[in-house]
């Protein structure tokens, strides 16, 4: 995949783990990238773009891109690649993901209604099993977004095992309720994230663990309203710390994407969701 630098800071790679077989992005243009700037107050983020031989392409509004200040974390975003996401995906493709969508929605209405229990979660454990990965499409136009944050006085493996052993305070931080009813993260492990909109949305994800890299791979499953991944990497920043990076890629499912985007903002939601997982990481972690 080609690399883009932003005026923020210099690039680096960004792998999308998208489904196998499927074109190549490394053979695309890479634009002529710009200096970072030198001033103490620059962001040090770096931003991942798609290839594309014309700067229009990567027009996002102000808003979306670039550091937000105020946040204690160092919590900072760029986005890059084809925004808005579109559907993906022939036809057929889409209308089934589509159906997913719906009949998630549907059990998501349900599962607010009953407040949970054993019966939402058996029903979410079975339906977990008919739904396969859905990753970004190699070769289609992808919307990108580098989130990253710090951890100060905390090492890596113990953000990690962290996040890991305590994926319902991590995800409810951002006002997600994980179905079915989760202790800790095991390595394939399928659920739901639960948002109550509206719309009432449940949106399948697995997860991929690699304790070895203090990494965490998350990949949407079928239903879920973009096809996307995100790779929490827990780094060393030299100091006895953790710089923590999560790198997103993700397209539209099916037409239910443009829908949403013209009824709400769910790119918004997107990033507030995030901005609330680091948040809470920092704050349970570096207070100890």
């Amino acid at each position: 995949m080609s690399r883009v630098s932003s005026p923020l800071s210099p690039a680096s790679s960004l792998p999308i783990e998208g489904e196998s077989g499927a074109a190549s992005l490394d053979s695309a243009p890479v634009r002529d990238t710009l200096s970072p700037t030198k001033s103490p107050s620059a962001s040090t983020l770096e931003v991942f773009q798609g290839p594309s031989g014309t700067v229009g392409a990567f027009s996002v509004p102000g808003p979306r891109c670039g550091p937000r200040t105020g946040e204690s974390n160092g919590f900072d975003f760029a986005v890059g690649g084809s925004f808005p996401p579109r559907p993906t995906g022939n036809v057929r493709e889409q209308m089934k993901q589509g159906a997913f969508t719906l009949a998630q929605s549907e059990a998501a209405t349900a599962s607010l209604l009953m407040k949970g229990g054993s019966v939402v979660d058996a029903y979410a454990r079975g339906h977990l099993r008919l739904l396969e990965p859905s990753p970004p499409i190699q070769g289609a136009p992808t919307s990108l977004t580098d989130y990253t944050s710090a951890l100060p006085g905390v090492p890596p493996e113990a953000a990690w095992g962290y996040f890991v052993r305590n994926p319902g305070p991590v995800f409810e931080s951002a006002g997600i309720r994980i179905q079915p009813s989760t202790v800790a993260l095991t390595d394939g492990a399928k659920v739901f994230l639960e948002e109550k909109g509206p719309p009432p949305v449940w949106a399948p994800v697995s997860f991929r663990l690699e304790a070895e890299t203090n990494t965490v791979h998350i990949t949407t499953l079928d239903g879920h309203p973009l096809r996307g991944t995100n790779r929490f990497v827990f780094e060393d920043d030299g100091e006895g710390g953790t710089r923590l990076r999560q790198y997103s890629a993700f397209q539209g499912s099916s037409p239910a994407t443009a829908v949403g985007l013209k009824l709400m903002d769910p790119i918004e939601r997107q990033h507030d969701i995030w901005r609330g997982v680091h948040s809470h990481l920092h704050d349970t972690l570096v207070s100890r």
